[in-house]
């Protein structure tokens, strides 16, 4: 069923986990998509994502990305990186139990002739202050991506994210 402009697809979700994988939500139907994170429960650490294609999630080094840090407690900030092997700085919590938003723009996921491109915007939850995050990328391979991969550098407490065709 369509909401606007946006036609939900999947979501996901989990507890206690070193990472989320929503599988099967690309396809040839749409160009864009978004994906709404809405739930991040995490200990002091970023939430990083990466593309999952038919052989699993692609950890390539050819993710680059450049991130705008906006902090309410201080100076900002970038966070680029240059054929990295996921795209970083997608949400941040050192709560448990906070919620973020998140909104990651995705164009030509599913395009093999194409390199697979984001850009994204969260505002987090902070013991020091609300971290907000603008960021743009690309995965330079011309592949197929079916897929989206969640993951941190600790474990996440908890997740949720529902994936949209763009209309």
């Amino acid at each position: 069923m369509a909401v606007g402009n946006l036609e939900f697809i999947k979501s996901g979700s989990g507890t206690s986990v070193s990472d989320l994988s929503i599988t099967d939500c690309f396809s040839s139907k749409y160009d864009v998509y978004q994906v709404v994170i809405d739930t991040l429960g995490m200990s002091s650490t970023d939430l990083k994502w990466r593309f999952v294609n038919a052989s699993g999630v692609v950890s390539s080094a050819n993710y680059d990305s450049a991130v705008l840090l906006q902090r309410s407690y201080g100076a900002f900030g970038d966070n680029n990186t240059v054929n990295g092997t996921e795209f970083r700085s997608v949400g941040f919590t050192d709560y448990s139990d906070k919620g973020v938003g998140t909104v990651i723009t995705i164009f030509n996921p599913f395009n093999s002739s194409s390199y697979s491109f984001a850009q994204w915007q969260n505002a987090g939850a902070s013991t020091i202050g609300t971290p907000v995050r603008k960021g743009i990328g690309v995965l330079k391979v011309a592949e197929s991506h079916t897929g989206i991969n969640f993951t941190a550098s600790s474990t996440i407490l908890a997740v949720g994210a529902r994936v949209y065709g763009v209309k």
